[in-house]
Protein backbone atom coordinates (compact mmCIF):
# COMPACT_ATOMS: atom_id res chain seq x y z
CA UNK A 1 0.00 0.00 0.00
CA UNK A 2 1.63 3.37 -1.15
CA UNK A 3 2.24 5.90 1.71
CA UNK A 4 -0.43 8.54 2.75
CA UNK A 5 1.87 11.19 1.13
CA UNK A 6 0.52 12.23 -2.49
CA UNK A 7 3.14 12.16 -5.26
CA UNK A 8 3.26 13.68 -8.91
CA UNK A 9 3.53 10.35 -10.03
CA UNK A 10 1.28 8.64 -8.01
CA UNK A 11 -1.75 10.99 -8.88
CA UNK A 12 -0.72 10.11 -12.91
CA UNK A 13 -1.02 6.36 -11.71
CA UNK A 14 -4.43 6.77 -10.21
CA UNK A 15 -5.84 9.27 -13.02
CA UNK A 16 -3.95 7.06 -16.20
CA UNK A 17 -6.70 3.85 -16.14
CA UNK A 18 -3.94 1.37 -14.70
CA UNK A 19 -5.48 1.47 -10.92
CA UNK A 20 -9.08 -0.17 -12.03
CA UNK A 21 -11.20 2.62 -10.32
CA UNK A 22 -14.80 1.78 -10.17
CA UNK A 23 -17.61 4.03 -8.60
CA UNK A 24 -19.63 0.53 -6.97
CA UNK A 25 -21.54 2.20 -4.29
CA UNK A 26 -24.44 4.95 -4.21
CA UNK A 27 -23.97 8.59 -2.93
CA UNK A 28 -24.55 9.16 0.79
CA UNK A 29 -26.37 12.65 1.51
CA UNK A 30 -26.09 14.37 4.05
CA UNK A 31 -26.79 18.59 4.33
CA UNK A 32 -23.91 20.83 5.34
CA UNK A 33 -23.80 24.26 7.15
CA UNK A 34 -27.73 23.97 8.73
CA UNK A 35 -28.36 25.43 11.14
CA UNK A 36 -25.33 25.63 12.55
CA UNK A 37 -23.98 29.16 11.01
CA UNK A 38 -27.11 30.97 9.15
CA UNK A 39 -24.59 33.07 7.38
CA UNK A 40 -23.03 30.32 5.40
CA UNK A 41 -24.37 29.05 2.37
CA UNK A 42 -26.81 25.68 3.03
CA UNK A 43 -25.40 23.19 0.64
CA UNK A 44 -25.76 19.28 0.47
CA UNK A 45 -22.91 16.78 -0.07
CA UNK A 46 -22.65 13.26 -0.88
CA UNK A 47 -19.65 11.02 -0.85
CA UNK A 48 -19.08 7.16 -2.22
CA UNK A 49 -16.02 5.26 -2.43
CA UNK A 50 -13.72 4.53 -5.14
CA UNK A 51 -12.41 1.25 -5.21
CA UNK A 52 -8.68 0.93 -6.61
CA UNK A 53 -6.52 -1.94 -7.11
CA UNK A 54 -3.80 0.31 -5.04
CA UNK A 55 -5.39 -0.48 -1.88
CA UNK A 56 -5.98 3.45 -1.16
CA UNK A 57 -9.04 4.76 -0.24
CA UNK A 58 -10.66 7.10 -2.80
CA UNK A 59 -13.80 9.29 -2.44
CA UNK A 60 -16.01 10.77 -5.08
CA UNK A 61 -17.63 13.63 -3.72
CA UNK A 62 -20.68 16.23 -4.53
CA UNK A 63 -21.52 19.20 -3.65
CA UNK A 64 -24.75 21.20 -4.23
CA UNK A 65 -25.48 24.69 -3.36
CA UNK A 66 -29.12 24.62 -2.28
CA UNK A 67 -29.61 28.99 -3.65
CA UNK A 68 -27.74 27.52 -7.06
CA UNK A 69 -28.56 23.95 -7.81
CA UNK A 70 -27.02 24.63 -11.42
CA UNK A 71 -23.60 25.67 -9.94
CA UNK A 72 -22.41 22.48 -8.32
CA UNK A 73 -18.91 20.49 -7.83
CA UNK A 74 -17.71 16.87 -8.03
CA UNK A 75 -14.21 15.96 -6.01
CA UNK A 76 -12.35 12.95 -6.18
CA UNK A 77 -10.29 13.11 -2.89
CA UNK A 78 -7.58 10.78 -1.77
CA UNK A 79 -8.18 11.43 2.22
CA UNK A 80 -4.72 9.98 3.30
CA UNK A 81 -2.90 13.29 1.98
CA UNK A 82 -5.95 15.56 2.25
CA UNK A 83 -5.78 16.47 -1.60
CA UNK A 84 -8.56 16.79 -4.10
CA UNK A 85 -6.85 15.02 -7.39
CA UNK A 86 -9.23 16.43 -9.79
CA UNK A 87 -12.09 18.82 -9.37
CA UNK A 88 -14.94 19.98 -12.07
CA UNK A 89 -17.12 23.17 -11.00
CA UNK A 90 -20.49 23.06 -13.20
CA UNK A 91 -21.25 26.59 -13.61
CA UNK A 92 -18.63 27.83 -11.04
CA UNK A 93 -16.54 30.65 -10.65
CA UNK A 94 -12.62 30.42 -10.50
CA UNK A 95 -10.81 33.92 -9.95
CA UNK A 96 -7.15 33.22 -11.24
CA UNK A 97 -4.79 35.58 -9.64
CA UNK A 98 -1.60 34.46 -11.29
CA UNK A 99 -3.14 35.75 -14.64
CA UNK A 100 -4.22 32.66 -16.50
CA UNK A 101 -7.88 32.29 -17.14
CA UNK A 102 -10.85 33.37 -15.34
CA UNK A 103 -14.03 31.63 -15.05
CA UNK A 104 -17.39 33.28 -13.88
CA UNK A 105 -20.42 31.01 -13.94
CA UNK A 106 -18.13 28.87 -16.17
CA UNK A 107 -17.39 24.92 -16.11
CA UNK A 108 -14.08 24.51 -15.39
CA UNK A 109 -12.12 21.24 -13.92
CA UNK A 110 -8.80 21.60 -11.19
CA UNK A 111 -5.92 19.14 -12.14
CA UNK A 112 -3.69 18.71 -9.15
CA UNK A 113 0.39 18.66 -8.92
CA UNK A 114 2.64 18.72 -6.71
CA UNK A 115 4.19 22.22 -7.60
CA UNK A 116 0.85 24.11 -8.08
CA UNK A 117 -1.63 22.23 -5.93
CA UNK A 118 -5.10 22.79 -7.49
CA UNK A 119 -4.22 25.86 -9.29
CA UNK A 120 -3.86 24.62 -12.98
CA UNK A 121 -7.56 25.19 -14.45
CA UNK A 122 -8.87 24.16 -17.81
CA UNK A 123 -12.30 24.10 -19.59
CA UNK A 124 -13.73 20.76 -20.43
CA UNK A 125 -14.82 19.21 -23.36
CA UNK A 126 -15.99 15.85 -22.04
CA UNK A 127 -18.87 17.10 -19.94
CA UNK A 128 -22.92 16.90 -21.20
CA UNK A 129 -24.37 19.89 -19.94
CA UNK A 130 -26.22 22.69 -20.63
CA UNK A 131 -23.15 25.41 -19.94
CA UNK A 132 -25.40 28.62 -19.14
CA UNK A 133 -26.91 29.09 -15.86
CA UNK A 134 -30.43 27.67 -15.45
CA UNK A 135 -33.22 29.81 -14.65
CA UNK A 136 -35.87 28.64 -12.04
CA UNK A 137 -33.54 25.37 -11.31
CA UNK A 138 -34.66 23.09 -8.30
CA UNK A 139 -33.00 20.25 -6.91
CA UNK A 140 -35.67 17.88 -8.91
CA UNK A 141 -35.08 20.10 -12.69
CA UNK A 142 -30.98 19.18 -12.22
CA UNK A 143 -31.86 15.56 -11.59
CA UNK A 144 -31.09 13.91 -14.52
CA UNK A 145 -27.69 16.64 -15.47
CA UNK A 146 -26.44 15.57 -11.92
CA UNK A 147 -26.53 11.73 -12.44
CA UNK A 148 -25.22 12.64 -16.09
CA UNK A 149 -22.33 14.60 -14.90
CA UNK A 150 -21.25 11.99 -12.49
CA UNK A 151 -20.56 9.51 -15.04
CA UNK A 152 -19.05 11.55 -17.70
CA UNK A 153 -16.88 12.73 -14.65
CA UNK A 154 -15.76 9.39 -13.20
CA UNK A 155 -15.09 8.37 -17.27
CA UNK A 156 -12.73 11.17 -17.27
CA UNK A 157 -10.74 10.34 -14.32
CA UNK A 158 -10.32 7.05 -16.74
CA UNK A 159 -12.54 5.47 -14.06
CA UNK A 160 -15.30 3.31 -14.94
CA UNK A 161 -19.26 3.57 -13.02
CA UNK A 162 -19.35 -0.10 -12.15
CA UNK A 163 -23.18 -2.09 -11.68
CA UNK A 164 -22.87 -1.01 -7.51
CA UNK A 165 -23.81 2.87 -8.55
CA UNK A 166 -27.83 4.03 -8.92
CA UNK A 167 -28.15 7.52 -8.87
CA UNK A 168 -29.84 8.67 -5.68
CA UNK A 169 -31.25 11.79 -6.18
CA UNK A 170 -30.53 14.73 -3.39
CA UNK A 171 -33.05 15.18 -0.31
CA UNK A 172 -34.50 18.13 -0.58
CA UNK A 173 -33.67 20.39 2.33
CA UNK A 174 -36.19 20.53 5.84
CA UNK A 175 -38.39 23.74 5.13
CA UNK A 176 -38.03 26.33 7.98
CA UNK A 177 -40.68 28.83 8.78
CA UNK A 178 -39.60 32.00 9.28
CA UNK A 179 -40.00 33.92 12.75
CA UNK A 180 -41.93 36.56 13.66
CA UNK A 181 -40.55 37.94 17.01
CA UNK A 182 -41.47 41.42 17.94
CA UNK A 183 -44.48 41.58 15.39
CA UNK A 184 -46.90 40.68 17.86
CA UNK A 185 -48.21 43.94 18.53
CA UNK A 186 -49.39 44.13 14.97
CA UNK A 187 -52.90 43.52 14.06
Amino acid sequence: MPEAEMTDALAEKILSGTVGGALNAPFEWRQKNFPRKESAPIHIEATAPIRTDLGVRLDLRMRIGLDLPWDYSLLLLYPAAKVCLRRLDIRGSHLDRSGGEEFINRTHKHKWSVARQNKDVYAPDDIRHNPDPIPNATLLIMDEEYDRVVRDFVLECKMTVGAGYVWVPPPSPPVTQPTFDGLEDYP
